[in-house]
């Protein structure tokens, strides 16, 4: 008999646990009650009146409706119990699929869905958490429902990849980027405006940026001003991608804080993405600008 990779871990796991494990008996008293959903769009998630909700990535996209139920649970526990432990959490979910592959924590159909619920267990013990996932009928399941088809892609606009590498190769790796969500962040670290699993911190404004080596800040339009104002307040230093609106009001302080040459993008189909790759409303007008800004060089003006 072979036995590969996967079931080693696995004995390797009942071997280290064997001796500690214990089996309480389950009172069936939830801490949390997180509903979840996915469409072929993005993920939405609702838990004791409050919501969450994303985008899928490009990878994403290619996985069956199934894995990305999964994964919408998967998103619900990381977004609304990542501080909890020593509890137990009921999963509301319209995927019967899901709901197996979470209880049995596993299954030996699909590989990537019992890699995933493998993924949601480790995490499950690593926080000392006992989960059950719960059918619910699809039109029950309304606000998480609602939150995988929010179609606001407003504040989604990402600069294209061939743009972002050439800011890189003009002005160094940023460190972080603040104005990010899991589907469209450009660093490894984020921040993100909603809530968001995988963010550092929620609203780039309520944290300070003077300890952030080299920021990227892609800000929508409206916050570009108030972007300016932080990085001046912070005495941070950053990379900040602009729309090139000379008449703005904040458009002299971009030029008199900025410690490198403004490099401009002209106006094109492919500079702005959306998750849905749709084409910016503007692309046929709008150029934009990116340059190093320094609050400590507005100072010393």
């Amino acid at each position: 008999m072979i036995i590969n990779n996967e079931c080693k871990e696995d004995l390797q796991w009942w071997y280290n646990c064997i001796e500690s494990a214990v089996n309480p008996i389950k009172n069936c008293q939830f801490k949390l009650e997180i509903y979840s959903d996915a469409s072929r769009t993005g993920w939405g998630i609702f838990c004791d009146g409050q919501v969450a909700n994303g985008f899928w990535t490009e990878e994403d996209k290619k996985s069956h409706i199934n894995y990305l139920e999964l994964l919408a649970a998967f998103l619900g526990l990381q977004c609304f119990a990542k501080d909890l432990s020593d509890c137990q959490i009921l999963l509301r979910i319209d995927n019967t699929t899901a709901i197996a592959y979470i209880n049995r924590m596993g299954g030996i159909q699909f590989n990537n869905l019992n890699q995933l619920a493998r993924e949601i267990w480790q995490w499950c013990e690593a926080h000392k958490i006992w989960i059950f996932a719960s059918y619910i009928k699809s039109k029950d399941n309304k606000e998480a429902d609602f939150e995988s088809r929010n179609d606001n892609i407003d504040c989604e606009w990402e600069l294209s990849p061939a743009a972002f590498l050439d800011i890189v190769r003009s002005f160094g790796n940023p460190s972080i980027d603040l104005f990010a969500t899991r589907a469209n962040t450009k660093c490894n670290r984020y921040l993100s405006w909603p809530r968001d699993p995988y963010a550092e911190n929620i609203d780039a404004f309520t944290v300070c940026w003077h300890n952030y080596t080299l920021f990227y800040a892609f800000p929508p339009f409206a916050l570009i001003s108030k972007t300016v104002q932080k990085i001046k307040d912070d005495n941070a230093i950053g990379i900040l991608v602009f729309s090139m609106w000379p008449a703005q009001p904040w458009y002299p302080f971009v030029k008199s804080m900025a410690i490198s040459a403004i490099k401009v993008f002209k106006p094109s189909k492919q500079l702005l993405l959306s998750p849905s790759r749709n084409l910016h409303p503007l692309h046929n007008s709008l150029s934009l600008g990116a340059c190093i800004l320094s609050g400590k060089h507005s100072r010393n003006k």
